[in-house]
């Protein structure tokens, strides 16, 4: 079964098309530092993580506000413009994720599958994670994400305030109020 602890064990060789590290040739070329930090998952793996992440309820749409309202207390945002090499890099040098940190993107638009990869790693190939469509990264706690909107705008939420069991109990109450009130004889 998939779950966390042998997620990495769902990983494929690097795609042979373009992916956020450029070219298959491009890929190929990466230091092996870095190849040791940047899996590629399986299809399998790539549905899990969106199951896993849309049940989470963390995001939420219009994706210019991606992140749900009630579950972060702090988003910050970064405006990607020309030339912000240094600043983007330091933004995320400065969140609270160590370097070593194994990590997930939903960067489909690419390649077709999730990545995991260490927050290093994002840190480096930036520019090829958030070029081209909206896509997240976060961990397996969800206590954090990192969202970047086509527009060339990056969210991060942090300190998570969101509590499953509350949401849960609302909606369950809903749905009974519903189908006590809405019931057709």
């Amino acid at each position: 079964m998939l779950h966390f602890d042998n997620i990495k064990t769902y990983a494929t060789e690097f795609p042979k098309t373009w992916s956020f590290l450029g070219s298959p040739e491009d890929a190929n070329a990466i230091q092996e530092e870095h190849k040791d930090q940047i899996f590629f998952l399986n299809e399998e793996a790539t549905t899990f993580l969106k199951n896993y992440l849309g049940s989470a309820k963390m995001i939420k749409w219009p994706a210019w506000e991606p992140f749900n309202e009630r579950y972060f207390k702090t988003i910050q945002s970064f405006e990607v413009t020309e030339d912000c090499e240094n600043e983007i890099k330091k933004w995320l040098y400065n969140k609270p994720i160590p370097f070593d940190k194994f990590v997930f993107a939903d960067n489909q638009i690419h390649s077709g599958q999730a990545v995991m990869l260490t927050w290093k790693m994002v840190i480096k190939y930036w520019e090829g994670l958030f070029g081209g469509g909206d896509s997240i990264i976060f961990d397996e706690t969800l206590n954090w994400g990192l969202y970047y909107w086509h527009e060339d705008k990056l969210f991060f939420g942090m300190d998570k305030i969101y509590d499953k069991e509350y949401e849960y109990e609302k909606t369950r109450e809903y749905h009974e109020l519903k189908e006590k009130f809405f019931k057709k004889p």
